[in-house]
């Protein structure tokens, strides 16, 4: 009766933080995307082209400064005063050292990419180190309560604050500075929200026995962080490098609106999966199900999304940026199909991790990564269409290295997961030729671009519901089990 009991209470506070994770990084990505939208057409591509530049450093940065520690708390469940604020000093000690070395470094950045105006912007946008660091831990320990209505809060208007300043400038001209301060004005404001709903304060002491403890997992977790990183980033840093701002400018568009919808499902799987899946660890049955079960629904909405992405990427993007953005589609499409499968890299890994296993983590990730950086390495001087194809080709790579570990500890490989989603496959293979053959048959334009998705999403739909697809029940079960807790609160 207990563990029944126990069962029900973990599903209702992975449903409720599943909900409030979903609306925050709905609207948070919503919000960001109508900026992005506005921006593209008062920016130029070599705009977008050399702030991604500076994004790729910062992000590097940032996960040097985190070293893992947050996500380390995370997996810990249980933490002390002095945990807490030995990350706290660390975090924010390095933040700083990191900042410093970024500014110093500006003239020999701007040299190499040989854009002089990357000086004084690297200077500017290395606050972002410091300013992110001051809420690692709350950000933390908010995930580890799985509250993730105060993130919500925290994450919305930050977005709507950063978005307004960036609008604002670009409207009087200030260009590349307005995507410089949109950047510096989100991660500063959401710092200053999560602080202050988190309650928490550094009331402990630094300690060397906290530090090793903790990085124990956490140091794993830098390292495939800082690998992951590499992989993407790389992306940027090459087409800067070999082609000019304008070409990564186009390449930015077409990631940054592919990762709308993935960052979307990377974000709630990530907060989600690993601190429920760590409550279930010690139980490999159990684990294997809610692996299972959370696997399927998230590729049934995600493959299908990512198809149709990719087949009206051309025009998607002339809709939404303007036609002066049409060289960014081809590069869409193909990254759109590489993100398909992200669904299975996320989840896997929250499997492994949740259950302590970080060692595992870095091996994953050490011949994930490296083999992506190769490929895109050598894909680089035929441009950035090449370096699309190379994440493709890493992707599905990556499939399989990714679940060869889960196949050891919960016996669920690749081979049954990708089993698992054949009628997602199926179901979106035939929708994705319904939409595809109105573009073809009808006049180009918007409306045969929305004509097409509109009668791809009946099509999934209804051959689901014919089918009776598991995925399908099992996220109508999840809705009206969020709906009767809504009625039940409301009465």
């Amino acid at each position: 009766m207990r563990t029944h009991s126990a069962a029900s209470t973990l599903e209702q506070r992975a449903g409720s933080a599943a909900w409030w994770s979903t609306l925050e990084i709905l609207a948070r990505y919503g919000v960001q995307f109508v900026v992005m939208v506005v921006l593209a057409r008062l920016l130029s591509p070599a705009d977008f082209g050399l702030i991604a530049i500076l994004l790729a450093l910062t992000t590097i940065g940032t996960l040097l400064v985190d070293s893992g520690f947050g996500v380390a708390l995370v997996q810990r469940q249980h933490t002390t005063a002095d945990d807490e604020t030995t990350v706290f000093i660390f975090t924010v000690g390095a933040s700083i050292l990191a900042a410093g070395i970024l500014m110093l470094a500006a003239p020999a950045i701007a040299s190499f990419f040989h854009e002089p105006r990357l000086v004084d912007l690297t200077r500017v946008m290395a606050l972002v180190l410091p300013l992110g660091a001051f809420a690692s831990v709350p950000d933390a320990l908010l995930t580890m309560r799985l509250d993730f209505r105060a993130r919500a809060r925290a994450e919305v208007v930050a977005s709507l604050c950063s978005g307004a300043v960036a609008v604002v400038l670009a409207l009087h001209g200030f260009n590349v500075w307005s995507l410089a301060w949109q950047s510096i004005v989100s991660i500063g404001v959401r710092g200053l929200l999560l602080w202050l709903y988190s309650g928490w304060r550094p009331r402990g002491r630094y300690r060397g026995a906290s530090f090793r403890s903790l990085f124990g997992f956490g140091g794993y977790m830098l390292f495939t962080g800082l690998l992951n990183a590499a992989a993407i980033r790389l992306q940027s840093l090459l087409i800067g490098k070999l082609f000019d701002a304008s070409a990564l400018g186009f390449y930015t568009l077409a990631q940054g609106t592919q990762q709308a919808p993935a960052s979307l499902i990377d974000g709630i799987l990530k907060r989600v999966g690993l601190p429920v899946f760590s409550t279930i660890a010690q139980d490999k049955a159990r684990l294997r199900s809610a692996f299972r079960a959370s696997l399927r629904m998230a590729m049934f909405l995600f493959v299908p999304c990512m198809v149709g992405i990719a087949v009206v990427a051309r025009p998607l993007i002339e809709f939404i940026y303007g036609a002066r953005w049409s060289p960014a589609a081809p590069i869409l499409s193909i990254l759109s199909l590489s993100a398909a499968l992200w669904p299975i890299h996320v989840l896997n890994l929250a499997a492994i991790g949740a259950q302590g296993r970080s060692n595992l983590l870095l091996r994953v990730e050490v011949i994930k990564q490296v083999m992506g950086i190769l490929l895109i390495a050598t894909a680089s001087p035929w441009g950035p269409l090449a370096i699309a194809w190379a994440v493709l080709f890493s992707g599905f790579f990556g499939v399989v290295i990714n679940a060869y570990y889960s196949k050891k500890l919960l016996n669920y490989g690749a081979f049954a997961q990708l089993l698992d989603q054949s009628a997602t496959f199926a179901l979106s293979l035939v929708a994705a030729l319904v939409g595809w053959m109105i573009l073809q048959r009808a006049p180009p334009g918007p409306a045969s671009m929305l004509s097409a998705i509109a009668a791809a999403a009946v099509a999934y739909g209804t051959l689901a519901a014919l089918t009776r697809n598991i995925a399908l029940n099992g996220l109508l079960t999840i809705v009206r089990t969020l709906r009767e807790k809504s009625d039940t609160s409301i009465s």
